[in-house]
């Protein structure tokens, strides 16, 4: 009886016993399923706020170092061309001081525990470096090593490794929760990569679409010049015919001066407010010794402005004088044609505007010939396309408004063009 109560005493103990490591074996899962959730938990909030790669890769080494009480931490990348893996961040020896390497080395794809892991992208835990021939130290000799790959669609972007100088030292924790963050690395990178890249392309393609604009705004100042020259030409032919020798000859020499202004505006994309006065001044000296100087004209700078600071796109106005001047004053009769330039400030605005007492818009189209109408209307349309151009190009916000003017009995009385854009200094 004896016997039988001490072999049911003995079976008690082992079951109490085994009931007892059951328990603390399920808190010790529960207590290591609680660190491991944290600790990814952690990581997934502080890589949450990191873009750059570089910023990604540090913030790992220092965590792996803080939270998971890891010796040392590297991570390397790939370059694909040399066909090696590059120290990119490092926490602990190799690192002593903030975002810098001690002494950085490359491991050839293949090569010790971190070469292999990249080629075979298959997670590594070392629990005794000195059994294993692959090993290479670096700064010290450890005994632990783990290595993951840091992988996106199966390619191999990098690697985690850490070392510790305590065998085995690394657990099975260990590997899930660097395998996860290597996971969430990979998704990083490749975002920021493709980012990149987007904003790469997006530079290229706004720097080849400003090209293009820039090489079609000097097609379009081009275009303009022709129209000068083969007027000035002609008058300077009518003169010669009628043996009006000082007529050509002071012609020719305010026409030289305008060309070289010309050109030398064509050269650039801005000049100054002075500069494009003075061609404007040649070009309408030039069109009143063409016709007989049927008109008048007042140039009024308001005081606040500075000719030689302002800036403003070359031959801006022209094509609108022109317009006043062929399509307005020389249709009209009887009464003396005038030309009224004015330049004023609107706050952070430069204003222009170009008037005439000419026939106005309506009574010079039915004027016109099919010829002169559609010349007009392709004058029209360069000098909007160019100031379209220059507005996506500088953002100068080159506005443009024709109003048609009448009398006190509502006749028409002229017109009035005012452009005006942002102001923007030498």
């Amino acid at each position: 009886m004896t016997t039988n109560y001490l072999i049911i005493a003995i079976l008690v103990a082992i079951i109490l016993y085994l009931v007892w490591r059951l328990v603390r074996q399920h808190k010790s899962n529960q207590s290591d399923d609680l660190e491991i959730e944290r600790t990814i938990n952690y990581f997934a909030t502080s890589l949450f706020g990191k873009n750059t790669i570089d910023e990604i890769l540090w913030d790992v080494t220092k965590n792996c170092i803080s939270h998971l009480n890891f010796e040392d931490c590297v991570i390397y990348l790939v370059d694909e061309d040399r066909k090696v893996l590059v120290q990119k961040a490092a926490y602990g020896p190799k690192n002593p001081k903030d975002y810098e390497i001690y002494e950085p080395i490359e491991i050839p794809l293949g090569k010790g525990i971190v070469g292999s892991v990249a080629v075979s992208g298959i997670p590594e835990m070392i629990g005794d470096t000195t059994t294993d021939p692959r090993y290479i130290v670096d700064d010290d000799m450890r005994y632990s090593e783990i290595t993951v790959p840091i992988i996106y669609q199966g390619k191999v972007l990098g690697i985690i490794d850490a070392e510790h100088h305590e065998p085995n030292f690394f657990q099975s924790k260990h590997l899930f929760i660097l395998n996860t963050i290597a996971s969430l690395c990979a998704n990083k990178i490749v975002r920021y990569q493709v980012e990149e890249a987007y904003r790469a392309t997006t530079i290229r393609l706004h720097e080849n679409n400003r090209k293009i604009a820039e090489n079609r705004l000097a097609v379009l100042r081009l275009q303009m010049n022709p129209h000068f020259v083969f007027n000035s030409l002609n008058s300077i032919g009518n003169f010669i015919l009628r043996n009006e020798s000082m007529k050509a000859s002071g012609y020719l020499t305010k026409f030289s001066k305008l060309i070289r202004l010309i050109f030398d505006s064509a050269q650039s994309e801005w000049v100054s407010l002075e500069q494009e006065i003075k061609s404007l001044e040649l070009y309408i000296e030039l069109e009143q010794l063409r016709f007989n100087n049927r008109f008048d004209v007042i140039i009024n700078v308001s005081d606040e402005i500075n000719r030689g600071s302002l800036m403003v796109p070359p031959l801006l106005l022209q094509p609108f004088v022109e317009n006043a001047i062929w399509h307005g004053l020389m249709s009209k009769e009887g009464e003396r044609g005038e030309l009224y330039l004015h330049y004023w400030l609107n706050k952070d605005r430069l204003c222009m505007s170009i008037e005439d007492n000419g026939i106005g818009r309506a009574a010079s189209i039915q004027s016109r010939t099919g010829r002169i109408n559609t010349l007009q209307k392709q004058g029209i349309k360069l000098t909007d396309e160019r100031i379209q151009i220059i507005n996506e190009i500088y953002h100068a916000q080159i506005q443009a408004e024709v109003k048609d003017l009448t009398d006190d009995e509502g006749e028409p009385a002229g017109t009035r063009v005012i452009v005006s854009m942002g102001i923007k200094q030498a």
